[in-house]
């Protein structure tokens, strides 16, 4: 016998919108396009409403019930050590679970399977992972990416880096400060080829907004792996300098913490000799000393956002929609008290 799920594997769709197709449910927003294929298909299969009462409660049930996958674009470690990615996943799993959605496979890149299941209804990925490395994987119609966009045609959640970067900085140029270091952490993609190392947003436009201004000194960048120990390193060999910054903006706030370690050690006070502004506000982040000064980013809240999405596809949607969650900065001892005009 023919079921909605074989429909909805043939026109590429989900079982709910199969379903709310053939039951002419007037609320459903989707492509008059995508209705017609539904439709189409549901002849060519010769498909048959099924009359029991009880058989039709067991289908909608089960039409209820998606199954979808995670990837996560790092290793199990780095989420372990770097909360950002952690938050991320909560927000997913909260909304999961009050839509009635089941998180079936969660994956990280270190260890990816290139065979995902193809039962899975919808697939959520963490992280800059390249379309053509999915594509390849998995035939799955319904993905959303999370802090990178993966192609036009999916849905994306992201937060505007560039924004959060100019805020940070301006705020660093009024307290006074001219000569500003950077540290951070070196970004890639994920591709069919491996590893594609590139600038990190962050670095990016703090370089250009320096040059802007006619102060960028080589020597006062300092990147390497995005792990909280080279926080640290990093700071340490800032202090080496003879002119060293009389601030920096960190990347994230676990690297942030570790370089606050370094200062502490040198007998550097932070905000008076060094001030530091750094990006997440994750919660220890109001807690060591000095408290941090950082962007708060809504982790937990781009997971979240990343479900509701998917759950709109589930429904018909074929529009792809790209949303930015704002950001705030967060504004405590690390850098000081803003200087009075």
């Amino acid at each position: 016998m023919v079921t909605i799920k074989d429909i909805a594997n043939k026109a590429q769709v989900s079982s709910a919108t199969v379903s709310r197709v053939l039951n002419n449910d007037m609320t459903l927003q989707v492509a008059e396009e995508t209705r017609q294929r539904i439709i189409e298909v549901a002849k060519q299969l010769d498909y048959r409403k099924t009359k029991s009462r009880a058989n039709k409660n067991l289908e909608i049930e089960a039409e209820k019930k998606q199954n979808i996958g995670l990837v996560i674009w790092g290793s199990e470690q780095l989420e372990s050590s770097d909360p950002y990615f952690m938050f991320i996943r909560q927000g997913i799993g909260k909304e999961c679970a009050k839509q009635g959605i089941t998180v079936d496979k969660v994956m990280f890149m270190d260890d990816f399977d290139m065979n995902i299941a193809e039962e899975l209804d919808g697939l959520i990925v963490i992280g800059k992972v390249h379309i053509d490395l999915l594509r390849q994987s998995t035939q799955i119609p319904h993905i959303v990416s999370i802090d990178y966009v993966l192609d036009d045609e999916y849905d994306s959640v992201m937060f505007d880096l560039r924004k959060a970067t100019r805020h940070a900085m301006d705020h660093l140029f009024q307290l006074g400060h001219q000569r500003i270091g950077y540290i951070g952490g070196i970004s890639y993609i994920r591709t069919l080829e491996g590893k594609v190392y590139n600038i990190d947003v962050r670095q990016k436009e703090y370089e250009a907004i320096m040059r802007e201004k006619e102060w960028f000194e080589p020597a006062h960048l300092f990147v390497d792996d995005w792990r909280t120990e080279q926080g640290y390193l990093l700071m340490k060999k800032a202090l080496e300098l003879d002119d060293r910054p009389t601030a920096f903006l960190i990347g994230s706030d676990p690297m942030a913490i570790a370089a606050l370690k370094a200062l502490q050690e040198s007998d550097i006070k932070v905000p008076d000799e060094i001030a530091i502004v750094s990006f997440d506000d994750i919660p220890l982040a109001s807690f060591v000393s000095p408290p941090l000064t950082t962007v708060r980013v809504l982790t937990e809240d781009m997971g979240v956002t990343a479900v509701k999405l998917l759950v709109d596809r589930f429904n018909g949607r074929d529009v792809p929609l790209h949303v930015t969650i704002p950001t705030k900065l967060i504004i405590r001892e690390s850098c000081g008290t803003k200087i009075e005009s």
